[in-house]
């Protein structure tokens, strides 16, 4: 295990010391800690950015909140870093706003729930809402990247990062490991057990006529999909896709975005998203795959849901 989690760490820390620019390093972390205080101090996300589901201006106000948060780092570093020429590149504007479109329009979709099936029972309606919910993203934007790889981003190794490439695969298991028993831990504080399982399914009853235990492995089918989606977004598009313009620069404005997709969540896992976001996206940038990050996410999440879920049954 110590070998494996060693070749990780290696790869982590050769990236930093190619990259490590103090200024822009700073700037970032303060950047990103001032919006996670004032997201959770004044309710920013609840209030305005998820509202807009309601409002019908959804589909548009993601792709601007995320926008903001990718732009306000990027541009400020590449000035840090004096890389004027990305600056004025158009290349880098208009494929870094094309993903940041096609997520933020797959975030904000939301019309869907107005659809009318009036042969289902409601608990069905709203099981079958939550699916589609998780299934969107590949409509939005999977099937968009597969047709851009295949028009522009040809020599581009698989899928931005969904490749033959596995090196050090082994070492995202054995890191699983390692963050299980505390994964477990947290499994029991009241903040956990308030936000997960994600899908409750005592809340649907019987959906089609499937039991808790069925209905909820049909959600978490949905919902380690949505997470293979979300990586190759964010360490697939954001970083590999991204490498052929921007090299190291691509990182750190990636990790503002993915906290701002994690401001709806409890404050803990907004704030370990940074983190993570950074150690994930430099692996992905020193090992040109993306299977590290879909192992760890998935396994984390479906771990969490099956905590929160027995959680709730043995009291």
């Amino acid at each position: 295990m110590k070998d494996s989690i060693t070749k990780l760490t290696n790869e982590v820390w050769k990236f930093i010391r190619s990259d490590f620019h103090p200024a822009s390093y700073i700037y970032t972390f303060l950047f990103v800690s001032v919006c996670i205080f004032i997201n959770y101090k004044t309710g920013f996300y609840k209030n305005h950015i998820r509202e807009s589901y309601y409002t019908g201006n959804s589909y548009w106000t993601f792709p601007l909140f995320y926008a903001s948060m990718y732009y306000l780092i990027a541009i400020p570093v590449f000035i840090l870093r004096k890389k004027y020429e990305l600056l004025t590149s158009p290349k880098f504007y208009l494929k870094s706003l094309l993903f940041i479109t096609l997520y933020g329009t797959s975030i904000g979709f939301f019309v869907y729930n107005h659809f009318a099936f009036s042969s289902f029972f409601s608990n069905e309606y709203l099981f079958l809402m939550r699916i589609i919910a998780q299934f969107k993203s590949i409509f939005f934007y999977f099937i968009p990247l597969v047709v851009l790889k295949l028009t522009v981003d040809k020599e581009i190794e698989g899928l931005y990062g969904l490749s033959k490439n596995k090196n050090h695969i082994k070492g995202y298991f054995k890191l699983f490991l390692i963050l299980l028993p505390f994964i477990i831990l947290m499994s029991f504080t009241a903040d956990f057990q308030k936000a997960y399982p994600q899908f409750k399914p005592w809340k649907y009853g019987e959906p089609f006529g499937c039991s808790y235990w069925e209905s909820s492995i049909l959600f978490q089918i949905s919902y380690a999909t949505d997470f293979i989606m979300t990586e190759l977004m964010f360490r697939g598009a954001l970083i590999i896709g991204m490498t052929a313009i921007l090299g190291r620069e691509a990182i750190l404005p990636m990790v503002g975005f993915y906290v701002a997709i994690h401001f709806g969540k409890p404050l803990g896992e907004t704030i370990s998203s940074m983190f993570g976001g950074f150690i994930l996206g430099a692996l992905a940038y020193r090992t040109r795959h993306i299977w590290g990050g879909v192992i760890v996410h998935i396994l984390i999440a479906l771990s969490m849901e099956w905590l929160a879920l027995f959680q709730h049954f043995r009291q």
